[in-house]
């Protein structure tokens, strides 16, 4: 609540007050939280125990607001839930409550029905030693001494090993009571064997104190032991915790360097790789430009043939008209020279084929 009006105003309303009108004895009540305490590891604060749950109606046990009311088979119950059980038996484990034997009444080991036996301490049924022995298991297993007999009534001391028939339970009030001597029922008598009843009682309990304290320390060991050991494992995985996060530091720095190593070699492979497109670039041009030049000097070099054919040719023609012309000039002077240059000039020349002429015969008249 947000103000103490308002939680004084809901404690008024509600507390014992029925939930609803068909059950006018389910009241609500409603508590003041003095302190709250926290715990941990879901085990209740130090000086602290979590209240046990009812198993009828499964609210928390508190006897400062309900009657809490333990059984015959030590379990406990709110009065009134167990008011509204309509059985002699309990609403958990079904122990008979009392010592009368019924149909119903069976050894909670074996389900067995002859000679049955129910402790007097926390009110195990089992059956007797000549059939399964579980009653007698069940003393060696939590050393409660007293067991009864169903249908006879009669107690048996596991320490003595014998009855125990001063030990009766009354049908009246089911309390454990000293029955008569055979001898007389002198007060006196009375008194020793309330007396011996009572130190019987008390040692039983002492016995089940110290059963419960050495079971106890032998947890409280088991768990000292366990807690070093899981100390002791804690202390191992944090120093491997450690260990770990230092590599981690020296692994990050490593990461860093060698990002900074593959920054610096992506910008070397990009300028490089910008320098092999120029230069391939630049191939193709030259090797375009190669080609066009190897072009031209196909050209070229079949011009030059044909102009040299053609010079050949010329300078064939020029050394034929050469000699040609020699001849004429020699002819002119031997004719000039000779006294029978008249004859010599009606008459004519006829020259033979020369190996640049083939098939050319050229006369030259005086």
């Amino acid at each position: 609540f947000r103000t103490i009006e308002s939680a004084i105003e809901f404690y008024e309303t509600y507390n014992g007050v029925p939930y609803n009108s068909l059950e006018p004895d389910s009241l609500c009540h409603a508590v003041w939280v003095s302190s709250v305490v926290w715990g941990f590891d879901e085990t209740p604060p130090v000086g602290h125990t979590e209240l046990p749950t009812c198993p009828v109606c499964l609210e928390r046990m508190d006897e400062s607001v309900d009657g809490v009311l333990t059984i015959l088979c030590n379990h406990a119950f709110h009065a009134s839930c167990l008011v509204k059980w309509g059985d002699s038996t309990c609403p958990v484990c079904r122990c008979v409550q009392t010592p009368e034997l019924t149909e119903s009444s069976v050894c909670m080991e074996c389900e067995g029905t002859e000679a049955l036996w129910i402790c007097l301490i926390c009110g195990h049924v089992g059956c007797g030693r000549y059939q399964g022995g579980h009653a007698f298991s069940h003393y060696r297993m939590t050393n409660h001494t007293y067991a009864l007999q169903l249908g006879t009534n009669r107690v048996w001391d596991y320490v003595g090993d014998n009855f125990v028939h001063r030990l009766l339970q009354s049908k009246t009030d089911g309390k454990l009571v000293a029955t008569q001597s055979p001898e007389g029922d002198g007060e006196e008598k009375i008194d020793s064997m309330q007396l011996e009843f009572t130190y019987l009682l008390t040692s039983q309990l002492d016995a089940q104190r110290e059963y419960y304290e050495e079971k106890l320390s032998r947890l409280e060991s088991l768990v000292t032991s366990e807690t070093d050991k899981i100390k002791a494992h804690t202390a191992k995985i944090v120093d491997q915790n450690t260990t770990l996060e230092g590599k981690v530091k020296e692994l990050t720095k490593d990461k860093v360097a060698l990002e900074k190593k593959v920054s610096q070699l992506t910008t070397k492979l990009n300028a490089i790789s910008k320098e092999l497109s120029d230069e391939r670039q630049m191939g193709k041009a030259m090797q375009t430009n190669q080609s066009q030049w190897q072009a031209k000097y196909t050209a070229l070099e079949k011009r030059f043939k044909e102009m040299q054919a053609e010079r050949d040719t010329t300078i064939a023609d020029l050394k034929e008209q050469v000699r040609d012309l020699s001849f004429y000039m020699e002819a002119q002077s031997m004719i000039a020279k000779s006294e029978l240059k008249e004859e010599i000039a009606s008459g004519s020349v006829i020259i033979p084929e020369s190996s640049g002429q083939k098939g050319k015969n050229r006369r030259k008249k005086n």
